[in-house]
């Protein structure tokens, strides 16, 4: 008889949900993170445990937001409009790159 990879115990036919490519006591599928019960098939999986897609899944192993507070550094050119930054921003000025010929 196979066991529930959460409680270690025996998952008998009636009580059973297979997903992971395991049998799961049903109130045993639950997310790692925000404990959501899950349904199989409805879920993602990371190292074998399962995460609900949303919100958990990404935002544990999905792609990172680049926001202003992690940039280290901004370049932005505009020569026709303003640009304004967020509070404690440090913009230092830009530095001509080339000259010009006569």
């Amino acid at each position: 008889m196979p066991k529930c990879p959460k409680c270690d115990k025996e998952v008998y036919f009636a009580e059973r949900v297979t997903s992971l490519g395991k049998d799961w006591h049903r109130p045993c599928l639950k997310c790692e993170k925000c404990n959501k019960t899950l349904s199989a098939g409805s879920h993602a999986e990371h190292d074998g445990k399962p995460y609900c897609n949303n919100p958990c899944y990404s935002a544990l192993f999905g792609p990172k937001d680049t926001s202003w507070d992690t940039l280290e550094h901004v370049v932005i050119l505009s020569f026709s409009e303003v640009i304004s930054f967020p509070q404690g921003l440090a913009v230092e000025e830009p530095k001509a790159t080339h000259s010009s010929r006569a």
